[in-house]
Order: C-alpha cells, then structure tokens, then sequence
C-alpha cells in the first residue's frame, strides 16, 4: 500500500513535471502528498557582512515562498489529495534520507535531468544519488514524461533471491492500474553466481496465474541497452528495478545499473529494494 508519497522540489520544470505525476499517482491510490524544498544555503564567509548574507537568506525564503504558492495554485489546486508542505536546508539527497526517517513514507517520487557518456561520471545527480542511498522506493520521472495511466509494467531482474519483496511491490502497482506484467531477465556473465532456472516466478508459477504476467529472457553482455530496446519495441509505461545489499557483487551491480538507468530512462523508473 502507498499511503505517503514524497515529492522533493526546486520549484524547476523537471521536479514540476514529476510532482504532476506524484499528485495524479496520489489520487490513484488514495495516497497523502508531501512536498519537500531543500534549500542550499552556502556557509557565509567570516568577511562576508552579515546584513548582506542576511537579505540573501531573506530573499532565498521570499523565493521559496513564491515557489510554493505557485504550486498551490496550479498542480494542488484541483487535487483531492492531503498535501502538506516542508522545507529543509542541506544536500539533497541526505535531507530526503533524513525525512523519509522522521516520517512514515512510502513512496519518494522525483524527477531527473538525464546525463549519459561522460557527462554521467562527471556530473551529479540527485535521483541517482537518492536511488543509491534509499530504503524508501524511489520513482524517477524523466524530463517532459506526460503522466499517462500505466498498461505495462516490466521488471527487470537478475532472478537473485530474494524476490519476494520487490514482486509485491510489482503486483500492487500493476492491481492498481489493472496492467499486465513483463519479467525480463537479461542472461549474461553474472548468472553464473548462481541458479537463475531456479527463480521466485517460477517457483511460484501456480499462485501468480491470476495475474497477467510474461517471462522473458534475453541474452547480451548489454543489460541497460538490452533493457531500453524493450521498452522502445513494447511500449513500457514503468520501468522497476530492485537492488539489495548483502554483498560485493549486489553493491556493485545491482546499485550501479539502477543508477545508471536514472540518468537517461525515457519511461518512469522505480527502484525498490529486495531486502525489504
């Protein structure tokens, strides 16, 4: 169930387009919205006169405040969701961790800029850097993607136990829109760590029947191109991944290719973790 979903801001095209999808997702499932501005206030230098730091404080609040009656007036407007507002200063990333702590979140949903090549090691990104530090599910909405009720849902997965947590979580989005399910596991060197035959929707083939679920596997040393081409040739509508974190090859693999996914994804990414 996803009772609580947080929506970080910067008040930008991108994050205004990802909390319209929060705030129609919201209504979907009955879900509170909680909008959260960070604020980056840089430490003032010893020199630098404090009236002048002072109504540079003042006008970053003047913004934030504009910021949000904005989206008060336009994307909460006409919604029937609970929304409350918060704001905190930091690092992006942390001062999510730190709320999804204090608060029962269910959900975070937030949008990314993209980068790919060299772009994607020298550049950061928020989204990513959430994706890796979050044991809360985060939905990452790319540049421009106009909210549309969700017909496909593919899982991408590695067959690595333990599954049972993020197929849950799979199933529940899917019931919610009534869509079908596309399980795409992409063979390559890795499956040789351990029994890939031997997985979850397999083993569980006769409970799942009820759903309307597909088992695909393809083969190539390519899985992020492998994964896009899919979604381009079956039109995809949410892209889920799972990482956890019991070992060497999980922290290596599973959280480096979900983050390298939320740099270009052209279709909603939700990554969820296999260990909750």
């Amino acid at each position: 169930m996803i009772n609580a979903i947080l929506v970080p801001t910067d008040f930008s095209d991108v994050a205004n387009n990802a909390l319209d999808y929060a705030v129609k997702l919201a209504e979907k499932c009955g879900a509170e919205l909680h909008i959260l501005h960070i604020k980056q206030i840089p430490i003032a230098d010893p020199s630098f006169p404090a009236e002048a730091y002072q109504i540079y404080v003042d006008e970053i609040e003047k913004v934030e405040q504009e910021g949000i009656n904005k989206l008060k007036s336009s994307f909460i407007k006409e919604s029937s969701s609970v929304c409350h507002f918060h704001s905190a200063t930091g690092f992006v990333a942390d001062e999510i961790m730190t709320f999804c702590k204090s608060q029962p979140i269910d959900l975070v949903v937030m949008g990314t800029t993209g980068a790919s090549g060299l772009a994607e090691l020298l550049v950061g990104s928020n989204a990513a850097s959430v994706i890796g530090k979050s044991e809360v599910p985060v939905l990452v909405i790319p540049p421009n993607h106009t909210y549309m009720p969700i017909k496909h849902v593919m899982y991408s997965t590695d067959f690595n136990e333990p599954e049972l947590p993020a197929a849950t979580r799979v199933l529940y989005f899917a019931e919610l829109y009534d869509a079908k399910i596309t399980v795409l596991h992409v063979k390559n060197d890795y499956d040789r760590y351990f029994n890939s035959d031997n997985n979850y929707f397999l083993k569980n083939k006769d409970s799942l029947s009820k759903h309307n679920i597909t088992l695909i596997n393809e083969e190539s040393d390519d899985v992020v191109s492998t994964i896009d081409k899919y979604i381009d040739e079956h039109h995809v509508d949410l892209l889920v991944m799972a990482k956890h974190k019991r070992g060497f090859f999980d922290r290596l693999f599973h959280r480096s290719l979900s983050k390298r996914m939320a740099y270009h994804t052209k279709t909603p990414l939700l990554v969820l973790n296999k260990d909750r």
